[in-house]
């Protein structure tokens, strides 16, 4: 239970250097290689704040498996983002999906990881069901 904990913090971490966006936006299932920088950073953004709000909301055992539902489906869509991305190596593209968007995408690191730190303080019995699906996002 305890790597998966460590694997979640150090992946979040990672991902944050993987793009950004803004809420409301497109999600990563959506997300192709035509896609534009603002669209991908929109879509990163979306699932990420999913994953965060979804976090938000563990207290007990129902609503940790109501959050690890909302986590898979943001796990799916960022996966469908890298595998679709994953050869698209343009630093410029990279730079565009950051743009002004990087203390949005810190923001949302900061309250996943505080989360993840409260779930795992709180209620670390809890953190078995919420470690399962965020370890998704290594596949």
């Amino acid at each position: 239970m305890k790597n998966g904990f460590f694997a979640a913090v150090v992946l979040a971490g990672a991902l944050a250097l993987a793009g950004c966006g803004q809420g409301g936006a497109p999600e990563g299932k959506n997300i192709t290689k035509n896609s534009s920088a603002q669209d991908i950073g929109a879509a990163y953004l979306t699932e990420m704040t999913r994953i965060a709000d979804a976090l938000e909301t563990v207290k007990d055992e129902q609503s940790a498996k109501a959050a690890a539902g909302k986590i898979s489906k943001a796990a799916e869509g960022l996966n469908k983002m890298g595998e679709v991305l994953k050869d698209d190596t343009d630093p410029l593209k990279a730079m565009q999906i950051f743009g002004g968007n990087y203390t949005q995408v810190v923001e949302t690191q900061g309250r996943m990881m505080t989360e993840l730190m409260r779930i795992q303080t709180e209620h670390p019995e809890l953190m078995e069901i919420i470690s399962a699906e965020m370890e998704k996002l290594e596949e």
